[in-house]
């Protein structure tokens, strides 16, 4: 299981590679280590086709993970996004709470903006807030997609095709809008085999996702939305055997 906060804003200028580890200075002693990973493309909400690409000497600033060991808790940083990770690294691990995941996102996102003023950068404009939650759904003897409706309670088994023979893949999204013009929840559905140990999984991951109105004056406000819709779709979408398996998010 994973559980992801972000927060999407205007390009940083003036943000260049040092800052990384000035801001890492910061934090080291809870976020002990790193990772380097490509940059995130830029989320739109809207239809609006994409801006024209812009050529530039140089390749795109990367995106940093700071890590909290064991890997529970994880910040990630580029030039416009925030996000704040917590994930299951072992099957022993115990999920904190929504309210201990968000308020840790918040704390570490004000240490974030506390360093953007030091260092006379400017104060990020937040664009878009998001909440992903990301549930592996592994059961002994299951095997997707054939297993799938034991879990998701919205169909009662997989399509045929002539073939006769058993779906050997699936991938499903849906979306429904958030209440009061908020945003939009999306769930994908999709199937796999997990890396460390190779088991077969089936990945449900609920994402939602609005536009930061009044400069962001209302995020805890949209993240309270946000959660109780992820909560209360996928309490109606998975089965009683789901729920008795790995638990419902909280």
């Amino acid at each position: 299981m994973e559980v992801v906060c972000g927060v999407q804003f205007e390009d940083l200028d003036g943000w260049h590679t040092p800052h990384y580890g000035q801001f890492w200075s910061r934090i080291a002693d809870e976020y002990s280590r790193f990772e380097d990973h490509p940059p995130l493309p830029r989320l739109r909400l809207d239809p609006t086709p994409p801006a024209q690409p812009q050529l530039s000497a140089l390749p795109p600033l990367r995106r940093v993970f700071f890590v909290s060991p064991p890997g529970n808790f994880l910040i990630q940083v580029q030039h416009n996004r925030f996000l704040h990770n917590w994930r299951k690294v072992t099957d022993e691990d115990g999920y904190p709470r929504y309210d201990a995941a968000y308020q840790r996102f918040v704390r570490c996102w004000q240490e974030f903006k506390r360093f953007l003023s030091d260092v006379q950068l400017r104060e990020p404009k937040p664009e878009i807030f998001e909440l992903t939650y990301i549930n592996h759904i592994m059961a002994e003897g299951a095997t997707f997609p054939r297993d799938v409706w034991d879990f998701l309670g919205f169909y009662e088994r997989s399509p045929e095709a002539t073939t006769a023979m058993e779906a050997s893949g699936m991938m499903m999204q849906f979306t429904w809008p958030l209440p009061d013009g908020m945003g939009a929840l999306s769930l994908d559905v999709k199937h796999g085999n997990r890396i460390n140990d190779q088991k077969e999984v089936l990945l449900m991951e609920l994402t939602a996702r609005g536009k930061a109105t009044d400069g962001g004056a209302h995020m805890d406000e949209w993240f309270d939305v946000a959660h109780d819709a992820i909560v209360n779709t996928f309490e109606k979408l998975t089965t009683e055997h789901a729920h008795q398996l790995w638990g419902k998010p909280e």
